[in-house]
C-alpha cells in the first residue's frame, strides 16, 4: 500500500504552490499589456 510520508506531502504542496504562482504570473503578464494600452491604440 501507499504510505503518506510527511516529506512527500510537503514536496507536493510546495510544488502546487509554485505552479499556482507561476500560472498567476503568466496570466498577469499576458493581461497587463492589454490594460496598459490606451483605448485609441489599434489592436491587431
Amino acid at each position: 500500500m501507499f504510505k503518506f510520508e510527511k516529506s512527500k506531502v510537503q514536496q507536493v504542496l510546495v510544488s502546487l504552490v509554485g505552479a499556482l504562482m507561476l500560472s498567476a504570473a503568466c496570466v498577469t503578464a499576458a493581461v497587463a499589456p492589454v490594460r496598459a494600452a490606451p483605448i485609441e491604440a489599434p489592436r491587431c
